[in-house]
């Protein structure tokens, strides 16, 4: 339920706050961690990284403006891979900020970077690869269909090693599975 309150404040944070970030922007939020926040070990749990970096990214989607134009048009974002890596534990009662920026994309996939922060120093990071998809099932949504609607013209920055073997891995898995479907029929 704690998280329910926190998505309810970051929406309205944003929401009613100046909208001004540009789609290469970082964009930022700011939490403590709360009791119910940790696992057995005194820290916060590995899972609390993820729905932080869910709030962030509702964050920038709407502090960046893009939230209101995909809305109208259908489209959503759907997280195909995430990936993090641990530097420092971040414990009950530290306040912490996570700082998002959008690191790239290519034809099929935008990269967001969560970077966790308390003090200035690094305690984690969230690399999380997303698609788009449109409520209307039949209509396919590509990246530069995206770009286009934002208004972004510039050319995506070069993608980090660790993004494009994300991207990879995904690409294999979901050629795996179609693969696996036609062996089993389409079960």
């Amino acid at each position: 339920m704690n998280l329910f309150f926190r998505l309810l404040i970051v929406f309205f944070r944003a929401h009613f706050s100046k909208r001004d970030a540009d789609f290469l922007d970082e964009t930022e939020i700011r939490s403590r961690v709360m009791l119910t926040d940790q696992d057995m070990f005194a820290h916060m749990t590995n899972s609390r990284y993820f729905s932080f970096s869910d709030l962030a990214t509702i964050n920038y989607m709407i502090r960046t403006d893009a939230w209101p134009h995909l809305r109208k048009r259908g489209w959503m974002p759907v997280v195909a891979g995430e990936a993090v890596v641990f530097r420092k534990m971040l414990r009950a009662h530290q306040a912490f900020r996570v700082v998002t920026r959008l690191a790239g994309w290519d034809d099929t996939y935008l990269c967001l970077e969560h970077r966790f922060l308390r003090d200035g120093v690094e305690t984690a990071c969230v690399r999380v690869v997303a698609r788009f998809v449109s409520r209307d099932k039949t209509e396919r949504v590509s990246i530069s269909d995206v770009m286009r609607l934002l208004g972004i013209t510039s050319s995506s920055p070069a993608l980090p090693d660790a993004f494009r073997n994300m991207i990879e891995d995904i690409r294999g898995a979901r050629a795996e599975a179609s693969l696996q479907k036609e062996e089993t029929g389409g079960r």
